[in-house]
């Protein structure tokens, strides 16, 4: 039986300083083994589809109560990327009541409080300096309202703590009496505390309907990172119990308590994700953003956290055959990456969305990918510094005009809870071009 192989390599190129390294890629069709090798012969195969790809800002994205597989999250940081410019995720979100029909005794004082992160992971320099500060809400958090990734909510200027640390995602930590996992502790003033213990309405503190009127919240938000190549995106994850604010007191008849308030996925909170309208971004991703679509033939860009996105046309395919009377055996795109890097990985798969007539991105994959992963792909072959996704029934269906030929959205998978960026080799980069590889019978 006759296999076609494909090989290719990379050169070494450098963009920015960042090293690009070659690879090489195996193109292996679908369903070869259900083919006479009487029919093999007679296949055709062709490499020279017309490719149009550039980079596009992303849709802004919907991020309250963030979550993946149940377990919530929540991103905070700030990191400047040489070639992407700056990014900050900052947080807003309601603080909860762990009891019902709460009481702080007669004359409490307010001796110290502390907020606890949990950490999960971080993207980015870890060995950089963050501030991060808190500030107490002056809006309520409404769902309907502040349910994406522009939104914000206003807040007092007086910060109600703040911690200036190098983010150590890794590292137990030692509170409460005992060892804990990686955490982060922002010390919380009086600020804070009085304003809980001074409520005066005891009806605010028997539920969290009424407390979340008294107190509408807090922000914690991250200081911008200046510094190319410095800075990152921390995500930490919420227990299954709460993460605390944990407030110590003292009142006339005790000598000391403590009340846990709590950031809860039975709360409202949301992320807001600031790019600086890719203010630092290197010129030719900035131009590709204002519409110079033909710079996407050199190197393409996709970027999480609602940042940037990769749209792919095959402008000519619904007229690339008369009649309709061909099948598609199969067909693949491939995708070489053009930037290796450490600080920044690029993440280990991608996703195909279809495009909407309104060019936004439709929210189910291509018909493809309802096949197993192991035929659609998208994962990163590090070996091939490549990504590969297998299209055939996607090809077919826009030459049988069954699927609209508005073309496909690369994007960063899971981008609301996701900081990774890729750097890509454009439809005619010298060094291994994006290109849609495709196996074909001519029917009689």
């Amino acid at each position: 039986m006759k296999r076609f192989d494909y090989l290719r390599q990379l050169s070494f190129v450098t963009l920015l300083s960042l090293l690009i390294f070659s690879c090489s890629k195996e193109l292996s069709p679908i369903g070869i083994g259900l083919i006479e090798d009487a029919d093999l012969l007679s296949m055709g195969y062709t490499d020279t589809v017309k490719l149009v790809a550039y980079t596009v800002s992303d849709d802004s994205i919907y991020t309250r109560n963030l979550s993946i597989n149940d377990v919530h999250y929540i991103q905070i940081g700030s990191m400047y990327d040489p070639v992407f410019g700056t990014t900050t995720s900052n947080l807003y979100s309601q603080i909860l009541l762990t009891s019902s029909r709460t009481r702080f005794g007669t004359n409490p004082v307010f001796d110290s409080a502390f907020l606890y992160l949990k950490y999960k992971s971080s993207y980015g320099d870890t060995l950089s300096n963050m501030t991060f500060r808190v500030y107490s809400l002056t809006d309520d958090i409404v769902d309907s309202l502040t349910s994406r990734s522009y939104s914000t909510v206003s807040y007092d200027p007086d910060p109600i703590g703040e911690v200036t640390f190098q983010p150590r995602p890794h590292d137990s930590a030692f509170y409460g009496g005992e060892k804990q996992s990686a955490t982060l502790r922002i010390s919380i003033n009086s600020k804070f505390g009085n304003s809980v213990l001074g409520i005066a309405d005891t009806n605010a503190l028997n539920k969290n309907s009424a407390f979340i009127k008294a107190f509408k919240g807090i922000c914690i938000i991250a200081d911008p990172q200046k510094t190319p190549g410095k800075g990152s995106i921390i995500t930490f994850q919420i227990p299954s119990g709460y993460m605390p604010l944990t407030m110590h007191y003292h009142n006339t008849p005790d000598s000391a308590k403590t009340y846990n308030f709590a950031i809860s996925s039975g709360g409202s909170r949301f992320q807001n994700y600031n790019h600086n309208g890719h203010a630092e971004a290197i010129p030719i991703l900035k131009q590709q953003l204002n519409g110079n679509t033909s710079l996407g033939e050199q190197f393409l860009f996709a970027q999480g956290l609602g940042g940037t996105k990769i749209k792919i046309q095959f402008p000519n395919l619904d007229k690339w055959v008369d009649n309709n009377k061909i099948v598609i055996n199969d067909a693949q795109l491939i995708i070489g990456n053009s930037s290796v890097s450490s600080i920044f990985p690029n993440p280990r798969y991608l996703l195909l969305n279809t495009v909407g007539v309104n060019g936004s991105t439709n929210s189910n994959s291509i018909v493809d990918a309802n096949e197993s992963s192991g035929y659609f792909d998208g994962t990163y072959n590090s070996s091939a510094n490549s990504y590969r996704f297998r299209i055939t029934r996607y090809i077919q269906q826009v030459i049988l005009g069954k699927e609209r030929n508005n073309g496909l959205h690369l994007i960063i998978p899971s981008s609301a809870v996701n900081g990774s960026r890729l750097i890509l080799n454009g439809t005619a980069s010298p060094q291994s071009d994006m290109k849609l590889y495709i196996r074909y019978t001519k029917l009689q």
